[in-house]
């Protein structure tokens, strides 16, 4: 037979990606797609084939046939499709290539053996009649009818008009089946379909229809599974002796289910698969919910964690009553803020969520097609916890003896304290035994949120040891800085008092006296260091270094300056270094006439 229409090895190529396996019965009317064949889905001899050559040449024309177990260029060659079971039958399908592109395919025979026949067995069945389609494919006009079910070999033979006479003694497996159907499928759900009726029931029959002689008969004895599109169990029913099958699941939410039926390893070769679909799912009615907490809103934990409790509780009616099984949120620091799945409420309906850092919370459960969402109830979980710290600490005393603390305190990942946070200042004079001296505010007006700063002195200067203390507050534990050791030899000046108190005009006054320095309690000669004589006239508020002088290994001192105005008289010493503090003599008023 020659086909009415040629199509390049291309196109062909692309129709074999669209090839079925075998045909798997839906439901009512529809049947799964397949998996598509392409053109090296070349079949494998079984043992009842004959001897055959692998490579064998290509023959003359006009010679043959030549036997092939796998595909030689410049000969034809054919694979058979599995059975398409559309309309019930076993359509059979080939697809078949000439010996080139200029050659064309002129006549196909297919044999069909059981797979256990032995070598040298006749067909059950040979088909020579066949239509081209396109793309390579050539269809039988008849439907298949073979004398049992289950799995054969098939044999084929091509030969196209350049003469050239193929056989293929393996060209294919097909499966003769009978096609399983869901002849009815449907479920069930309460009239009051909620939260506490929710038991759906699922009801069906399966049928089979002979593919030879179109005969339907109920399938009894068959395993059915449903599944849905909720979690929960896929429960499984076995038909009984008129096919028919039910069985019920609990839904969780909107339920919509689906059967199938899967032929059992010993009928895989004789049933084909059958599916059932229910158009769109049945919806429940949702009802309100709340939390209801049972542990304090606002709590204190001395260490350790906390734990939040409560139920969820939904409104059935008008009465509020425990939701079991369902989901709750959490949302707070440990959560990094977002709204995280925190686990089921028991069978009560109750919940039980650790809470390890201190914080803000917020709780609510989710919404499911039975219940809605809850409100937001809001917790404030206090837990003394470690992350204080001070950051910048800076503890030092400058030549006049005041003391200058500063530094920042943040709380962990809380950052600034709270307003009003106050810092302990602590002095001690061994570094053993301390007390407080001071307290100063965190953030207070002119520093940052998380700043604080202090002056100090105890006595006459900051020398001794300084530490600042964090006492905590419900959420964080107390923290203390490294304490700081603050020493400057004290100074002083004796004498200083000008030669006279009523001088002349331009009369030369005279200061004399000595610089001295503490060592362990008792003062000594400060020699070699420099001291200065200062005044101030009257009605002025402005200094004027009148001299200099240095000091004398004794620590003895001789100024001199002349007195043009009535004013104010000292002697001082300044520090140039760090070691020691500063000191001035006594103020004297001096009278010019």
């Amino acid at each position: 037979m020659r086909p009415r229409l040629f199509i390049s090895t291309s196109v062909a190529a692309g129709f074999l990606a669209t090839l079925a396996l075998p045909g798997q019965a839906l439901a009512e009317t529809s049947v799964p797609s397949p998996t598509p064949v392409t053109t090296d889905d070349t079949p494998t001899a079984d043992a009842t084939g004959p001897a055959t050559v692998g490579d064998a040449p290509a023959a003359p024309d006009g010679q043959g046939p030549v036997t092939l177990t796998k595909r030689v260029s410049g000969l034809p060659w054919a694979a058979a499709s599995p059975f398409d079971y559309t309309n019930d039958r076993a359509n059979f399908r080939v697809s078949a290539w000439s010996s080139g592109d200029d050659a064309t395919v002129t006549s196909l025979t297919a044999r069909f053996y059981p797979l256990n026949a032995p070598t040298g067995a006749a067909p059950v069945l040979t088909v020579t009649d066949f239509a081209y389609t396109d793309a390579h494919v050539w269809r039988a006009t008849a439907p298949v009818v073979l004398p049992a079910f289950g799995a054969y070999r098939v044999a084929l033979d091509v030969r196209d008009d350049h003469g050239y006479d193929v056989t293929l003694p393996a060209g294919g497996t097909v499966e003769y089946q009978q096609v399983v159907h869901f002849s009815s499928y449907t479920q069930t759900v309460p009239s009051n379909f909620d939260f506490d009726h929710r038991t759906v029931t699922v009801q069906g029959a399966l049928t089979l229809t002979d593919p030879g002689t179109g005969q339907v008969s109920p399938f009894p004895g068959a395993t059915v599974s449903v599944y849905n599109n909720t979690s929960g169990s896929s429960p499984k029913a076995t038909t009984a002796a008129d096919g028919t099958f039910t069985t019920s699941l609990d839904a969780g939410g909107a339920i919509q289910t689906f059967g199938e039926y899967e032929p059992v390893r010993e009928d895989s070769w004789t049933h084909t698969h059958a599916y059932a679909y229910l158009p769109q799912p049945d919806l429940p009615a949702s009802e309100p919910t709340r939390i209801r907490l049972t542990s304090p809103s606002d709590v204190d934990v001395p260490a350790g964690a906390a734990t939040v409790t409560g139920v969820v509780e939904r409104k059935a009616g008008d009465v509020w009553l425990p939701a079991p099984r369902t989901f709750f949120d959490l949302s707070g620091p440990q959560t990094g803020s977002e709204w995280i799945s925190s686990g089921f409420t028991d069978d009560r309906g109750a919940f039980a969520i650790p809470i390890s850092q201190a914080g803000a919370y917020q709780v609510r459960d989710e919404a499911t097609d039975f219940l809605q969402q809850s409100p937001v109830e809001s917790v404030r979980v206090h837990i003394p916890q470690h992350g204080a710290q001070f950051t910048g600490l800076s503890i030092s005393q400058d030549a006049t003896g005041q003391g200058r603390i500063a530094g920042r305190l943040t709380l962990g990942q809380a950052g600034a304290p709270p307003a009003g946070t106050t810092v302990r200042v602590q002095y001690s004079a061994d570094g053993k035994t301390w007390r407080d001296a001071a307290t100063t505010t965190v953030g207070r007006q002119g520093l940052g949120k998380d700043e604080f700063l202090c002056g100090v002195r105890q006595g006459g200067n900051a020398n001794g040891y300084w530490r600042v203390s964090f006492l905590g507050n419900r959420d964080w534990l107390p923290v203390t800085g490294k304490a700081v050791h603050l020493l400057r030899t004290p100074t002083r000046i004796t004498g200083g008092r000008p030669s006279t108190t009523h001088a002349s005009h331009n009369q030369k006054l005279s200061f004399s006296g000595n610089l001295q320095q503490s060592a362990a309690g008792t003062w000594h000669a400060y020699g070699h260091a420099t001291v200065r004589l200062w005044f101030q006239p009257s009605g002025s508020k402005t200094w004027h270094l009148m001299s200099t002088a240095t000091t004398d290994t004794r620590g003895q001192y001789s100024l001199s300056a002349k007195d043009t105005n009535s004013g104010t008289w000292y002697v001082a010493y300044q520090s140039p270094d760090t070691h020691h503090l500063n000191s001035t003599s006594v103020h004297t008023r001096v009278g010019v006439k």
